[in-house]
């Protein structure tokens, strides 16, 4: 058997270096996916979002789309035990679709992450509202959203080692709250059908189901964002892939079990309570829960908020990446000295981040309206940049010698599949009437794309280094096994 060809010499500075290396243990690295995909926030709020928007076609569809994201989990599993990006799954798509593919499935990523971001903060501040014991109005909770968006910005430029062991830890204290609450109000539940009952049962229709597994993904987005943290974690290759499976696997278990707890409750319950921005901590109040309304207000606020913090660093780290390829401007791929974070991409990115949700709040929008239509803006760019991380896995095995046939089918119907929910959903939404979220979602996209086609047309060199990833530098092997590659 012949031996692998060991390079005659390595680099001497990673083509990724700036970031803080190998600092982070497997908890730390399974807490950014935990904290951007923000499960017990999800668990309370994105049930009564789907029901509203699909009846009787909720539960099933949150089956469909647990399936469909462990099966992308799967996929994605397989770049991450071969290779260590910061880029995630843009970076992913880079080896297996080339560098056009990767730029149009990363902005559509840069447009999941920036989207849910503000779904999250505007869902911080409706929580802090009420544990404030204020009513959320779009005045009040535009102001908390400016606060809590300057928490989020001093936590995500300090670094995300501390804040990440507080929010993995804050979010198995909140979904025990979240599944007590729940509890309590099963046990209590008494007399038939409530005002909301049309609603919970209304009729299951195709494009119902595709709008329902959309916004299911919803539940689960962020899920891969551990996939960014390939240079800054102890053993990527390992932590990486475990976290990007074990997250969505648990938090869909989860899911599956709230969502049945909330179709029974809501379908009891009045109209007014379903369509309310926090429908079980008005459920709480109703029975008298008071104290365990304020702890699930608290636990709630603070889940969104690590989503905040944790979307935004997998934004950080995608726009880092794409500085240091030369695809954007070189300033983005900078980090602090001290901190060792991207602090510029995040200084571009948080101002937007927190500026949208609060100027659509001031403008009059309602906070339920601003969290439900961000929050579907984003599951479209994430199902866009996942088909396309799907589709190029097999290419990518196959490229690398190592394709077999769960890998081309596992592929396949991840990539295949999240197209047609994709298409169907945008259908769905556009007969429905309420195309203004499709349009704000393609207008997003528009200048990702257009700045792909100019670079392909007009600069194509800038193109050839997309896909970057972490490398083994002559600092990291034995002294004198490798020779070190010339300083440049």
């Amino acid at each position: 058997m012949g031996q692998r060809s060991v390079p005659s010499r390595l680099p001497t500075r990673s083509p990724v270096a700036g970031l803080r290396r190998r600092g982070l243990s497997f908890p730390e690295v399974l807490a950014q996916s935990v904290s951007a995909l923000a499960p017990s926030a999800a668990i309370v709020v994105v049930p009564s979002i789907v029901l509203v928007e699909s009846g009787a076609a909720t539960l099933p569809a949150f089956v469909v789309a647990t399936l469909l994201v462990l099966l992308v989990g799967w996929c994605l599993t397989q770049f991450g035990r071969r290779m260590a990006a910061v880029g995630g799954t843009y970076s992913y798509t880079a080896k297996g679709l080339g560098p056009v593919g990767a730029l149009v499935g990363g902005w559509a990523l840069l447009v999941g992450y920036a989207a849910v971001a503000m779904s999250a903060l505007t869902g911080a501040a409706v929580y802090t509202a009420g544990l404030l014991g204020a009513r959320p109005t779009p005045g009040v909770v535009a102001v908390l959203a400016a606060g809590l968006g300057v928490l989020a910005t001093l936590c995500t430029v300090r670094g995300i080692q501390l804040s990440a062991r507080v929010a993995l830890a804050l979010e198995v204290l909140s979904i025990g709250v979240v599944l007590a609450v729940l509890g309590v109000l099963l046990l209590g539940a008494r007399g038939g059908p409530g005002s909301a009952a049309p609603v919970v049962d209304a009729p299951v229709t195709w494009g119902g189901v595709a709008v329902a597994v959309v916004l299911g993904v919803t539940g689960f987005m962020g899920f891969e964002s551990a996939a960014t943290l390939g240079v800054e974690a102890r053993r990527p290759l390992v932590a990486v892939p475990r976290a990007v499976l074990w997250t969505p696997a648990v938090a869909g278990l989860l899911f599956v079990a709230a969502t049945a707890a909330q179709v029974v409750l809501l379908r009891a319950a009045p109209l007014d309570v379903l369509t309310s921005p926090v429908p079980v901590a008005e459920l709480a109040d109703r029975e008298g829960l008071v104290l365990l309304r304020r702890v699930l207000d608290l636990g709630i606020a603070a889940s969104f908020l690590a989503c905040v913090t944790g979307s935004t660093n997998a934004l950080g780290r995608v726009l880092f990446s794409m500085g240091r390829e030369g695809v954007l401007p070189a300033r983005l791929g900078r980090t602090h000295d001290r901190f060792e974070t991207p602090h510029v991409a995040l200084a571009v990115v948080l101002p937007a981040v927190v500026g949208v949700p609060v100027v659509a709040l001031l403008a009059g929008g309602g906070p339920r309206a601003v969290l439900t239509a961000s929050l579907t803006v984003s599951a479209f760019g994430y199902v866009v940049a996942y088909v396309l991380a799907c589709l190029a896995m097999p290419l990518f095995l196959r490229r690398i010698g190592e394709l077999t046939a769960p890998a081309a089918a596992g592929g396949l119907v991840a990539g295949g599949g999240g197209l047609v929910v994709l298409v169907g959903a945008m259908a769905g939404i556009t007969v429905s009437g309420d195309r203004a979220v499709v349009v704000v979602f393609l207008a997003a996209m528009l200048p990702g794309l257009a700045w792909t086609a100019w670079l392909r047309l007009r600069d194509p060199g800038r193109l050839r280094p997309v896909g970057v990833y972490d490398t083994a530098t002559a600092s990291s092997v034995l002294p004198g096994s490798v020779p070190a590659g010339r300083r440049r």
